[in-house]
């Protein structure tokens, strides 16, 4: 019996295209809670683009695994699960960074900011429908516990060997999210369910990315959406239709959870 549910937000609650959530995923998500339930989000965006873009208004969901997995955050706002990025990696970005004069967005727990807007950093932006962050002192953010950030540059020129500690995803054909290889979101989906008393076999996961691929063949069901890449199709035990086509009902009623 399936008693969890993990969604992946772009492209899978919220179409790449259009940006709007199908009203059979309002209605999905309010029957698996009314039926007792649990709903989680596992996403690569932070805390802080979720709420500033409204991504996901009039959705309820029992936690959140966010900058690909390396926060765990129950509904009340509970932390229990960090896994920082090694501060000696960041130490390394920054100079690297700094030499050449590139866009770096950085999260933390508490606040986000990004050093300098260069054009290609504002257009990766612009084509995700997020605004960007405020500008700050990157170095002063790093005070504090760093969980993801994001380079806007082609994949050839990540610095990734100044990285050792870090692993990649990419979002953009200039956008690149980099967190602790410590993490991901098959850890948090592990932490989730340690935290919850639950079991692989009790949880289905949706995703459409090459960073959903761990939650996917984690989860006792993985479900891929039709529109998602390669990866993601070849490690989920089924494939449901687009986001816009009902493919988050179309599944949870193959498989008889709804």
């Amino acid at each position: 019996m399936i008693k969890a549910v993990f969604f992946d937000i772009d492209g899978t609650l919220v179409p790449w295209k259009s940006g709007r959530i199908p009203a059979s995923v309002f209605e999905s998500v309010a029957a698996l809670r009314r039926k007792g339930i649990l709903c989680f989000v596992a996403t690569g965006r932070s805390p802080f683009e979720i709420s500033a873009g409204h991504l996901i208004d009039g959705l309820d969901f029992d936690g959140y695994l966010l900058n690909n997995g390396e926060l765990g955050v129950d509904a009340d706002g509970t932390v229990f699960y960090r896994c920082p990025v090694d501060p000696d990696d960041l130490a390394r970005l920054l100079d690297w960074v700094e030499a050449r004069g590139l866009s770096c967005w950085m999260v933390s727990e508490k606040q986000c900011a990004i050093n300098r807007l260069t054009p290609a950093a504002a257009q990766a932006l612009e084509d995700i429908r997020t605004q960007p962050p405020k500008l700050g002192d990157l170095r002063a953010l790093c005070r504090e516990p760093v969980y993801k950030f994001s380079l806007f540059l082609p994949p050839e020129e990540l610095p990734m060997e100044l990285l050792p500690h870090c692993a990649k995803t990419q979002w953009h054909a200039f956008g690149h999210d980099l967190f602790s290889a410590a993490g991901g979101k098959q850890q948090a989906f592990a932490a989730t369910l340690a935290r919850y008393g639950l079991t692989p076999a009790q949880c289905m996961a949706f995703g459409d990315s090459d960073n959903d691929i761990g939650l996917l063949t984690a989860a006792g069901i993985g479900v891929a959406m039709e529109a998602g890449t390669e990866g993601a199709r070849a490690a989920a035990d089924f494939v449901t239709r687009d986001c816009e086509a009902d493919g988050i009902r179309y599944a949870l009623e193959y498989f008889s959870v709804l």
